[in-house]
């Protein structure tokens, strides 16, 4: 069985007891800890999937991009809006400790010069009047050259988070024999990274009509993105919508704002990913989302991620109460931290969520720095123990059996 067909069977409820690890998302202090701790795996994104997930869970995002893209050098941490092109940085103040620039999403953020991949202080956002929008959402033209770079249907070591194995190579993606899916809208995570969360927040009062532009330019922007890939002959094994909505309590904007204003241009989307044979819609956003659950559902999206353990949410009892809900994530990234004993009961509720089908595992957010290699280790092998498929039993080779050829 393919990587893909047994991506998509998962998806479907049609293969229980199937452990398919969504992905390892790390803080890279985690990784600097992991190599001194034992990992024999240089910091290489696709060296680093290749030995810990294996093919067997391979799971790409195609380059075109509707909805939030790395703005780091390597594509990674910061994320911001699929701008192209992004603004030039600019620094505007600095002193011993921190540095104040103009960002590539085009806000004004503060960051430490000891550490400038953690997280930054926003001072300020580039969409305050309407004005503001219809200039900056040039840099959202679907049509752009950056859009669809030269090479995107291509499956090769710039279109990939794996290494490519060689039978592949050169291939297009309607040949890819694992899942590829597509980071196709965010119509709140969009006006968020624009606005802010609290500038976003007064706008849904007291300037309404920024707000649906701007919702509305985001569904345009999904369509035509999706008509492209659609255009080219590929059908994406799932589908990204990146929102961010929710804290600890619950979501940011009302149920009410979300069924008046999102769920139209939700359906437009789901209509279109649908009728071109894409049912794998998921939503991305950390916090508390329950309330959401049934709006989304009613309007084609089938699946949620990553079901953050600290935002009180329940991935084993919204099981139970959404029989045919896609989970992604729900493992407590704070019992890596601790144990094998709480790890152990991570992996029970891993059991009670595979036994149904529909279920990806994955630890509920970045991994952080707190965690020892040993423990991801032991959880992952204890993950795979769980499947009934024998060819799904990878482990991640310990000890001294774990030398990687031509990693040194």
């Amino acid at each position: 069985m393919s990587t893909r067909r047994r991506f998509l069977d998962i998806a479907h409820f049609e293969r229980p007891n199937d452990p398919f690890v969504w992905s390892i998302w790390t803080w890279r202090e985690t990784i600097t800890r992991w190599k001194q701790e034992g990992d024999p795996v240089n910091f290489e994104g696709k060296q680093f999937n290749e030995f810990h997930l294996g093919y067997q869970d391979q799971r790409e995002h195609m380059i075109p991009n509707a909805a939030t893209v790395g703005m780091a050098d390597d594509g990674g941490e910061p994320f911001g809006p699929p701008l192209d092109p992004f603004f030039e940085e600019e620094v505007l103040e600095e002193d011993e400790r921190y540095i104040v620039k103009r960002a590539k999403d085009g806000g004004v953020v503060k960051v430490l010069k000891n550490d400038p991949e953690s997280m930054p202080m926003w001072l300020d956002f580039p969409i305050k009047t309407l004005g503001d929008w219809e200039e900056y959402k040039k840099r959202l033209d679907p049509f752009s050259p950056n859009r669809f770079p030269a090479g995107w249907d291509i499956i090769s070591e710039d279109t990939t988070s794996f290494p490519v194995k060689r039978e592949l190579r050169g291939k297009r993606f309607t040949e890819r024999d694992f899942a590829a899916g597509v980071m196709c809208a965010t119509l709140y995570g969009g006006p968020r990274y624009h606005m802010g969360v609290e500038g976003l927040s007064y706008a849904i009062y007291d300037d309404i009509k920024l707000v649906a532009a701007m919702i509305e330019h985001q569904v345009y922007l999904s369509c035509e993105v999706l008509k492209q890939i659609f255009d080219a002959g590929i059908t994406p094994d799932y589908a990204v919508i990146f929102e961010d909505m929710c804290y600890n309590h619950g979501p940011l904007v009302s149920p009410r704002f979300v069924r008046e204003h999102m769920v139209p241009g939700y359906r437009k989307i789901t209509d279109l990913l649908r009728s071109n044979g894409v049912d794998v819609i998921i939503v991305d956003t950390d916090g508390n989302f329950e309330k959401l659950i049934p709006i989304w559902l009613d309007c084609g999206i089938n699946g949620n991620y990553p079901f953050e353990i600290a935002a009180n949410i329940d991935p084993v009892k919204l099981r139970r109460q959404y029989k045919d809900l896609i989970i992604v994530g729900g493992i407590d990234k704070r019992a890596l931290a601790k144990g094998k004993s709480e790890i152990d009961g991570e992996i029970e509720k891993a059991r009670i969520l595979l036994r149904e089908g529909g279920y990806f595992p994955c630890v509920d957010h970045g991994i952080p720095p707190d965690v020892p290699y040993e423990n991801f280790c032991y959880f992952i092998n204890e993950l795979r123990k769980l499947s009934d498929h024998e060819e799904t039993r990878r482990l991640i080779p310990q000890g001294e059996e774990n030398a990687v050829p031509g990693v040194q």
